[in-house]
């Protein structure tokens, strides 16, 4: 492809060098985060399922740079599933885009390069070490695969780069996206009947932004389809060369169907008549797509760990109840899915408990569980919390002691005693909005 070619497509994904503005959407909660990084010389890397907001986030960061100042001409976006681009795609073809945009657009100076998809490259990380180790460059880049990129980053960008997981959005970041801001305990109180309408849509159509922004129904169901065929497909047969596709898409229902129970390789292997190893890698390679998340059970022994199987979580409420057989008792697994992909995303370390009485979650910082979090998602009118919901707070086995205690529920707001310990009872639409990272 000729340097004319390049440039051509280029200036297309690149407006604002001609003055256009940059649409980039509703802020995310992370862009603070991602600008933070600005001035450092470490690579940015946002990983994390297609469609979830990768994209956006860097025209977020793009359109920051140029309303506070910065040369439009220094900044070059590039678009990796370019279809123009997908035939030749090579580290070659990386040093050609960048050398066009150097010697054609802008030849000296600071310039900040965000490339979107770039596991689409073979041999990327060298690429991008090497021109972040020699030119005077800021780069932003994204990718939908978790293990392919934490491998590669691992072997070659080490101590070079900081990494951000992207997520569908959070509830607080669909509240926004309908218009909805909730800073205060009095504007939560004052909005209720209208949060708790909103997440009922949010358990059953999730936060794929532009599932949230789709005007109806038919639209949003469309693009949830639409979504898992691309990540069945595209992110998971293709990439890892799996012939047996329709056993792969048995077991992502399957998973997807029992999403919050309890299971493991043997019997997933039994369930589906086909050997281990195969069973294996199907699951990583559906853990590795962000299509599903493995939590696993807590232990101090890590052989008793990994004998003790794991429970499998969807990236979205939305493409599970698009895809998955759904039963009558599915809106209490949506509760506990949604509570997951929170805590997920601001703990390093979570697990679940079991033992004698089984916590739903237990969140682990350095040597101790900090956090004991069951989810019960009842009848708003039922106000006698069964005792099995709080059988788990009473001290019994491994790792069921200590800690922040947290039942959360419908609607239900009190503070019980259960021996001698206090265990928060919080709506979960309320834990959601304000629950930070560091807050107790």
């Amino acid at each position: 492809m000729d340097s004319a070619k390049i440039l051509e497509i280029l200036a297309s994904y690149n407006r604002f060098w001609a003055g256009e503005d940059v649409d980039s959407g509703i802020e995310r909660e992370m862009l603070g985060s991602l600008l933070s990084q600005l001035a450092s010389r470490e690579v940015v890397v946002l990983k994390g399922v297609r469609r979830s907001g990768k994209s956006t986030l860097l025209a977020q960061v793009i359109r920051h740079l140029v309303d506070s100042g910065t040369n439009p001409l220094s900044i070059l976006r590039v678009n990796l599933e370019e279809p123009l681009f997908s035939t030749g795609l090579s580290v070659e073809l990386l040093e050609r885009i960048y050398r066009t945009y150097r010697e054609k657009v802008y030849p000296e100076g600071r310039c900040s390069l965000f490339l979107d998809e770039i596991q689409n490259v073979p041999d990327w990380e060298k690429w991008v070490r090497g021109r972040n180790e020699t030119e005077n460059i800021k780069i932003y880049i994204t990718g939908s695969s978790a293990t392919m990129l934490s491998r590669e980053i691992g072997t070659k960008l080490t101590g070079r780069q900081v990494s951000f997981e992207v997520f569908p959005l959070s509830f607080k970041e669909f509240l926004r996206f309908h218009d909805l801001e909730i800073g205060s305990e009095i504007e939560y109180l004052n909005s209720r009947s209208l949060i708790r309408h909103l997440f009922g849509k949010y358990a059953k159509y999730g936060g794929f932004p532009e599932v949230v922004l789709a005007p109806n129904t038919e639209g949003k169901e469309l693009l949830l389809k639409n979504y898992f065929e691309d990540i069945l497909y595209r992110d998971i047969a293709a990439r890892h060369e799996i012939r047996d596709v329709a056993n792969l898409r048995n077991l992502a229902v399957y998973l997807l169907t029992n999403a919050a129970r309890q299971t493991s390789i043997n019997r997933l292997k039994n369930n589906f008549s086909i050997s281990q190893d195969k069973t294996e890698n199907y699951v990583s390679a559906l853990l590795e797509s962000y299509l599903l998340f493995q939590l696993q059970k807590f232990s101090y022994s890590l052989k008793s760990t990994m004998r003790a199987g794991f429970k499998a979580y969807a990236v979205d409420t939305g493409v599970r109840n698009r895809i998955a057989f759904t039963f009558s008792e599915d809106s209490g697994w949506m509760i506990e899915n949604i509570v997951f992909l929170h805590l997920r995303q601001r703990h390093e370390e979570v697990y679940f408990l079991a033992g004698g009485t089984e916590t739903d979650f237990a969140v682990k910082e350095g040597v101790r569980l900090t956090r004991r979090i069951q989810v019960w998602y009842d009848d708003p009118a039922v106000e006698v919390i069964p005792g099995r919901e709080l059988a788990c707070f009473k001290g019994e086995g491994p790792g069921n002691k200590g800690g922040e205690c947290i039942l959360l529920t419908n609607d239900y707001s009190s503070v019980v005693d259960v021996n001698g310990v206090k265990v928060h009872c919080i709506p979960v639409d309320k834990f959601l909005i304000f629950d930070h990272p560091g807050q107790r």
